[in-house]
């Protein structure tokens, strides 16, 4: 429990922690947003007040406020908020080293000269930011192509708007020329997989023409035409993966122009099994139908689907050749073993004719062989168990007329169920009752002798018990031993009397420990009172007394059959023998 605290007290204080510092950044972010857009107003308020140039003036201001929204994506700076951050230093920083150079002229005082200066610093720093964020794939180098060539045609604009003379106008030019070349590279010129792309376009044209003069000559090859088209699709973004495509088309097309010669001769051996089929069953329509269709795909151009109907064709063929004929005949063997048969025990053969009859009506003959084979065989089994039945029900019906002194109502009524069930065919049934009722004749048989004998001997019982304090309980076990004897419940009996003889028996081994323990201690007991007198402790002494009188308790209840508390009254003499023994 103190660890499972333990680690919830650290995940809160983590939290606590990672909150504080979004915290923290999140005050920061918005310190800075609203210091970029003081400073964009500072700097641009001369020029909307008139004291100074607005144009110069107004592109800093801007890019100052854009900073300033930016400054959240700073502060969260996930994959969304860097690919944003990316654009815009993609787009700016070629307007912001179009407006560091104007550091270059010698006309501005030496802080504005500074202030243009930083902006160009920052320029270069969003150029390097962008190619670090958007980069990787394909597309993100030209997406940055494509922003980059906005902030190229922004800082022409500027250029335009604002013509300088000398070195900052051939600066500015340069950077405008700059800004559109890197640009257009990223755009068209940065692919590492141009190559591959160029190999892909071969490649997809020879196989565009090659499919084409192949359906001229009026061979389909709709799977590799399919293959193409997905090539195509996957080309642009994977050229690897559209290269393995179409060598997969390739290999495709050599297959079918493989299996176009060897398809005539599948289909003629499929239609040989098939003829020979319809002599065989001119019901069975299911082969000629298989040949159909596979002539109707071979039409179509589709060859492997042809080639798989046509052997399908065949093997159907086959079956129908090797086990119609069978299954015919084992129908009807098991139709004439049946026949005259009646009772449960032949319905589950009777289903099994009437199953393969339906196997066969599906064109199933091997099935339906399997299932008819052996019902002439279990029809003789059936008869076996039959006659073994009949003789397992008059056997027991026998050792109950042989069996006097039991109980036979159950066993009557159990044998006319047994003889039901032989009369309905259930000769299992019949035979499991009959054994049944052999078994426990035989028992209750068993059990009368065994109670029988016990009973004239029950005064020898009834003498083991006859002076025990429960006496009497002894006595009711015994008569309910008779009441089971009287009804001819025998079995019952016999398991009452067993228990009592049981018990008897340990009543027994526990009154003879008590009784070796009685001599022991009255033994001790002579001689501790032979020290006694000695001592000149007389018999009117009451500790003497007391353990005279719990030794004579202890005879009484031994007598009496109460090892308890002869035990317990030996208990207490032994103690007070010891007590005495110190008094010596």
């Amino acid at each position: 429990m103190s660890e499972v605290e333990g680690v919830e007290d650290i995940d809160s204080i983590l939290s606590k922690s990672i909150a504080l510092q979004r915290n923290r950044l999140e005050t920061l972010g918005i310190v800075s947003a609203i210091s970029l857009v003081m400073a964009a107003a500072w700097y641009v308020w001369p020029g909307i007040d008139g004291r100074a140039e607005f144009l110069p003036r107004f592109g800093p201001g801007i890019i100052l406020m854009v900073l300033a929204l930016a400054m959240q994506d700073f502060v969260d700076y996930g994959p969304k908020h860097r690919s944003r951050l990316g654009s815009l230093a993609a787009a700016a920083w070629a307007p912001m080293l179009l407006l560091g150079v104007t550091s270059f002229d010698a006309e501005l005082e030496t802080s504005v000269r500074l202030g243009h200066g930083l902006l160009g610093l920052i320029g270069l720093s969003c150029y390097l930011f962008s190619t670090s964020v958007l980069t990787g794939s394909l597309q993100a180098v030209r997406f940055r192509g494509l922003v980059q060539l906005l902030g190229a045609t922004s800082a022409t604009a500027l250029l335009l708007s604002n013509l300088s003379e000398g070195v900052v106008m051939l600066t500015s030019s340069g950077i405008c020329v700059l800004a559109f070349g890197v640009a257009l590279f990223d755009i068209f010129g940065k692919d590492p997989d141009r190559e591959a792309r160029k190999k892909f376009k071969q490649l997809r044209d020879s196989l565009e023409l090659r499919i084409l003069e192949l359906r001229a000559k009026g061979i389909q090859v709709d799977q590799a035409a399919s293959l193409l088209q997905n090539a195509i699709e996957v080309g642009y973004t994977d050229p690897s993966e559209a290269m393995t495509i179409l060598h997969l088309a390739e290999d495709d097309i050599e297959r079918t122009l493989a299996m176009s010669s060897d398809i005539t001769d599948i289909r003629e051996d499929a239609a040989k099994a098939v003829s020979e089929a319809d002599d065989i069953a001119p019901t069975a329509k299911k082969a000629m139908r298989l040949l159909t269709q596979g002539d109707r795909e071979m039409e179509l151009g589709s060859l492997r689907d042809a080639e798989m109907l046509f052997r399908k064709a065949k093997t159907h063929a086959g079956e129908i050749i090797e086990f119609w004929t069978q299954a015919e005949t084992a129908i009807s063997d098991a139709k004439r073993a049946l026949s005259g048969c009646e009772g449960v025990q032949f319905n589950p053969l009777f289903s099994s004719v009437k199953n393969a009859e339906e196997a066969l009506e599906r064109e199933a003959p091997a099935e339906a062989a399997g299932l008819v084979m052996a019902v002439p065989e279990h029809v003789e089994n059936l008869g076996e168990t039959e006659s073994g039945a009949e003789e397992v029900v008059e056997e027991a019906s026998r050792a109950v007329n042989a069996a006097s002194g039991i109980d036979d109502t159950d066993f009557a009524a159990r044998i006319k169920q047994a003889s039901n069930a032989l009369k309905e065919g259930n000769f299992s049934l019949a035979r499991g009752m009959a054994d049944s009722v052999i078994r426990e004749v035989t028992r209750e048989a068993e059990a009368m002798v065994e109670v029988q004998k016990a009973w004239r001997h029950r005064k020898k019982l009834v003498a083991q018990w006859s002076d025990w304090a429960n006496a009497k309980e002894w006595d009711t076990r015994l008569v309910e031993v008779g009441n089971s004897r009287k009804e001819k419940q025998w079995s019952h009996a016999a398991m009452l009397l067993e228990n009592i003889t049981r018990e008897l028996d340990a009543e027994s081994a526990q009154t003879g420990e008590a009784t070796e323990l009685l001599e022991f201690l009255q033994g001790e007991w002579r001689g501790v009172r032979d020290r006694l007198q000695a001592a000149g402790i007389k018999v009117n002494d009451a500790e003497r007394n007391a353990c005279e009188a719990a030794i004579g308790e202890a005879v009484a209840a031994l007598d009496k059959g109460d090892i308890d508390t002869c035990l317990g009254k030996l208990g207490e003499a032994d103690q007070m023998m010891e007590a005495l023994r110190r008094r010596i």
